[in-house]
């Protein structure tokens, strides 16, 4: 888990890092030269400096009390396999957490990038290759030496046609990692004793390649519409017939010159029966050759940053396009736009053609000629099934096209008159409402309940637990059931939407800043089930959801090239963080109980001589009856308390004082960080972690 989330860490931080401006005139990038046409693998575009300063206080790895113990975590696995690489990256995450706040500048000045110029990460037959732009040559060749220096690992500088790089030694075949610098670009892949010269002058950005990818990058961009800005493909047809050294390919010929003298080679290329599985796999995979993702639009309008993405699962089968273009059905308009909600979801899904769509595919699977006996078993096992008892289920569907979630509002308040008040709409999709309702009322609960076919909104009375004021109408094409002015504005709408075919599957949208006010103004005691474990990690999710003002929708689609997904991002300028305000004096101190409440319970005091205090005051605070003096360190959002002699306490004013047997060190994450509060996560080792808020 802890290695998936350093995954999508990474992957946040090369989104970050390529998120531009459109060009307004498209260009051809010279680094596209190096990139070889039969590329399987392909990422890259053109920086713009202009966004770097949009973003530069945006948290790239911004330290938050998550993302310190998950490095921790990270760093205490790496010590245990004590290999190169994992001496290396403890190296790295240490130094680098300690010179940077994890802001995006802090970001590219660690490493001396460029906030412009063209990048791009490819694989040059099975090797990857990263080239990016940088301003500080020295700075990026001396991290890395140092780093290396100061994990124990041997590098070497060397020349490679006229160049002078660094090289590691990744393993005992005299596998390299190799580091080649230009004042204006920096190139890291890999080489290896079976490497021609001209392979190694490729890869390195030496030598052009024969034959590049210019073209087929820029059929890309015209036929999806991208920019400059980025454009990713992945190419599984190619790569699957390297692995499979199916053709005459860079990759053919890598597999079979770096692995062919391993058992799973000798076998993939002369075991008979695994050839003819492999042909197999190929046909299928011809069918559904690339993915492919980039923007389509983005720009800066104020302090905004929007952004188009989409992205394309390339379907060539005519009959299977076809089929998922006949299921699509209709998500609402009401869904679509995160700015004036919550959040919202949806489901699209034509079940008028759900049964003839599986049906078609079924049949085109079942008698497909296989030679593969694995295929052929699956052939057999799908014979032996019929979609036709899908029938029985989507008879009963007939007419719906579509399910629409939108929640414009919440709020919970136990001290109110109405403890839960909600503002939602849910719409059901169908071109036949009446038949549905008549359908929704053999449950017997919904019995009694009548909705005109003429619009009139009724009220619901419901069996809820608690009184929420609904209503149901028939909107046109649209079942509406709703609760809330907002939701009540938006059906004005809906009457006169058509249900056009305009998605597959899910669509949803989030608006984060909404959910942060939700989240701040909640009363988690309210909320049956909730404890002081799940509030806490409420409180953490706060914290980093609070440095995330954006919002996001999308929606998946089928097209005349495949299926796709389109989407929409809308991110506020991110602002410095108030990371290091000033903590001293006097703060009121209260823990959070067992049932999620907030028990207010003494004083703490911090001082600017790096001296501190703190004291539990009785209920009615005639007495202390806990007191503690220690020093104090800050470092960021990490507050490091160190007992100066061993605290003190009793259970009553008229008690003695005893003392604990051994002074303690308290490691405080400081989160949600406002003018006047904040809270602590409070770690101490060998015991379980709790939390404590501070106001003025």
């Amino acid at each position: 888990m802890k290695k998936a989330v350093l995954v999508l860490v990474l992957i946040v931080i090369a989104g970050l890092v390529v998120w531009q401006y459109k060009q307004e005139e498209t260009k051809t990038s010279a680094l596209l030269q190096y990139v070889p046409a039969d590329t399987a693998f392909y990422m890259g575009g053109t920086l713009d400096k202009s966004l770097a300063v949009f973003l530069a206080d945006s948290p790239v790895f911004g330290f938050s009390p998550t993302e310190t113990r998950l490095l921790d975590d990270i760093q205490s696995e790496l010590s245990v396999s004590n290999t190169p690489a994992a001496r290396f990256l403890t190296a790295l995450f240490s130094d680098y957490s300690q010179k940077t706040d994890g802001s995006y500048q802090a970001f590219v000045d660690y490493f001396g990038l460029a906030s412009e110029g063209d990048y791009a990460t490819y694989l040059h037959g099975l090797v990857p290759v990263i080239n990016m732009p940088i301003v500080d040559q020295a700075k990026l060749v001396t991290l890395f030496k140092n780093l290396s220096e100061e994990a124990g690992i041997s590098f070497q500088e060397k020349t490679l046609g006229k160049q002078s790089v660094l090289s590691w030694v990744v393993d005992k075949k005299n596998l390299q990692l190799v580091l080649a610098t230009t004042e204006s670009s920096a190139v890291f892949t890999l080489i290896t004793d079976k490497d021609t010269e001209t392979d190694t002058a490729e890869r390195l950005a030496q030598t052009p390649v024969p034959v590049s990818f210019e073209e087929d990058l820029a059929n890309i961009r015209e036929q999806q519409q991208y920019t400059n800005d980025l454009v990713f493909m992945l190419d599984i047809e190619k790569l699957m017939n390297g692995l499979f050294v199916a053709d005459n390919s860079r990759a053919s010929n890598d597999f079979k010159r770096y692995f062919s003298d391993t058992p799973l080679a000798q076998k993939m290329m002369n075991d008979p029966d695994m050839q003819i599985c492999q042909a197999d796999t190929l046909k299928l995979i011809s069918q559904v050759p690339r993915l492919l993702m980039g923007y389509n639009d983005i720009e800066v309008k104020d302090n905004q940053l929007i952004a188009k993405v989409s992205a394309l699962l390339e379907v060539r089968h005519p009959l299977v396009l076809n089929v998922l273009q006949s299921m699509q059905g209709h998500i609402p308009d009401h869904v679509v736009d995160a700015e004036d909600k919550i959040s919202s979801m949806a489901v699209a899904l034509d079940m008028d053609q759900l049964t003839p769509g599986v049906t078609k595919l079924w049949t085109e699977f079942a008698n497909a000629e296989f030679s593969c006996p694995d295929l052929q078993q699956a052939q057999v096992k799908s014979k032996q099934m019929s979609p036709m008892v899908l029938g029985a289920v989507t008879g009963m569907a007939q007419g719906i096209k579509g399910l629409g979630l939108s929640l414009f509002d919440l709020h919970i308040d136990t001290d109110a008159a109405k403890p839960l008040s909600i503002d939602f709409l849910l719409s059901l999709e169908t071109s036949n409402p009446t038949g549905i309702l008549s359908l929704l009322q053999l449950v017997p609960e919904l019995a009694n309940i009548r909705i005109p076919a003429d619009g009139t909104e009724v009220p619901l009375n419901l069996p809820l637990p608690i009184d929420i004021p609904t209503f149901a109408a028939i909107k046109g094409s649209h079942v509406v059931v709703y609760s809330g002015e907002k939701s009540q504005q938006a059906i004005s709408a809906i009457e006169s939407e058509e249900l056009t075919p305009n998605a597959l599957g899910f669509s949803s949208s989030i608006n984060y800043i909404k959910l942060v006010d939700l989240m701040e103004n909640t009363d988690f005691s309210a909320i049956p089930g909730t404890n002081m474990e799940s509030c806490m990690e409420v409180y953490s999710a706060l914290d980093t959801l609070r440095r995330m003002e954006m919002q996001l929708s999308y929606r998946s689609m089928v097209n005349d090239k495949g299926v796709g997904i389109d989407s929409l991002i809308t991110l506020n300028k991110p602002e410095a963080t108030n990371d290091n305000f000033d903590i001293t004096g006097q703060w009121h101190t209260a823990y959070l109980d067992e049932t999620c409440q907030w028990v207010e319970d003494g004083a703490e005091q911090w001082n600017e001589d790096g001296t501190g205090s703190y004291k539990e005051t009785s209920q009615k605070a005639s007495c202390d009856l806990y007191q503690t003096q220690y020093q104090w360190q800050r470092k960021g959002r990490t507050l490091t308390l160190t007992d100066t002699s061993a605290p003190k306490y009793r259970d009553s004013c008229q008690d003695e004082w005893q003392q604990d047997v051994q002074k303690e060190t308290l490691v405080c994450d400081m989160i949600n960080i406002k003018e006047d509060s904040f809270q602590c996560l409070y770690f101490i080792d060998g015991s379980e972690p709790f939390i404590y808020q501070y106001t003025r």
